[in-house]
């Protein structure tokens, strides 16, 4: 069963809730539901989703294709031949993330008792 996450904000917000939906795409079988939090707005949501599906990738890497930091360092270094810079492998290495996960929200409009 899903655990709720209550994210603190000040009291004259008021909070909306999200189902969030996070994964990898391809073989992986694309977003599946995680959980439902409250949120005070979508933006915020979809922020927790991509942590989300960012955290599944970590699960995977060096595993099925999918690529560490490590990996890509060692892409990079055969590529120029000599040692790339930390932001140079950072970089690289988010464009691989990000060509893999994928998440989504939906706002919660009517609960059921």
């Amino acid at each position: 069963m899903p655990m709720e996450v209550y994210i603190p904000v000040s009291k004259e917000q008021k909070m909306k809730k999200f189902n969030i939906y996070a994964g990898l795409g391809g073989g992986f079988g694309g977003a599946e539901f995680i959980e439902t939090i409250e949120a005070k707005d979508k933006q915020e949501a979809e922020d927790y989703a991509r942590q989300c599906a960012i955290e599944d990738y970590e699960s995977y890497e060096g595993c099925h294709g999918i690529l560490s930091r490590d990996d890509v360092f060692e892409d990079l270094l055969e590529s120029f031949e000599e040692e790339p810079l930390e932001e140079d492998v950072e970089l690289k290495y988010m464009e691989e993330v990000e060509s893999w996960i994928t998440y989504y929200v939906e706002e919660v409009t009517n609960e059921k008792d």
